[in-house]
């Protein structure tokens, strides 16, 4: 009983310790869109059919399909209409690593990370590589 008590407890403090690496709360809504708010500091409140956040965002109620914690910012992988052609790819800091023939082609050569993809005619996105 005292060794079930104890493996219980272990779970629980490992849970909790896990729990807290989440950075953002996410909220996808009915359409698809979804809204990344950082945890730190948050503070939720309704106000009649709305959903508001400390700083402001209001997300209505009818509209939330779910919500979750995420390590991320929601930053999602290039709708291939968002840049056409060559891309070349860079890291946060600036640096070049590759010009890749679409962006399809950068997201499965590339090593996992943040990255911001620039194509022919000037158009610039962020993605993550999981």
């Amino acid at each position: 009983m005292k060794r079930s008590l104890l493996v219980a407890f272990f779970l629980v403090i490992i849970m909790t310790c896990k729990a807290q690496n989440f950075e953002y709360l996410t909220f996808e809504q009915a359409d698809g869109t979804s809204v990344s708010l950082p945890v730190s500091g948050l503070v939720l409140t309704f106000s009649g059919n709305n959903l508001v956040s400390n700083d402001g965002t209001t997300i209505p109620l009818s509209s939330l399909s779910k919500m979750f914690f995420t390590e991320t910012s929601g930053i999602t992988p290039i709708p291939t209409i968002l840049v056409e052609g060559t891309v070349s790819a860079y890291t946060p800091a600036g640096s070049h690593v590759g010009q890749f023939g679409d962006a399809q082609e950068a997201i499965r050569r590339l090593p996992k990370g943040l990255y911001i993809l620039k194509d022919h005619s000037g158009k610039v996105v962020k993605t993550l590589v999981r």
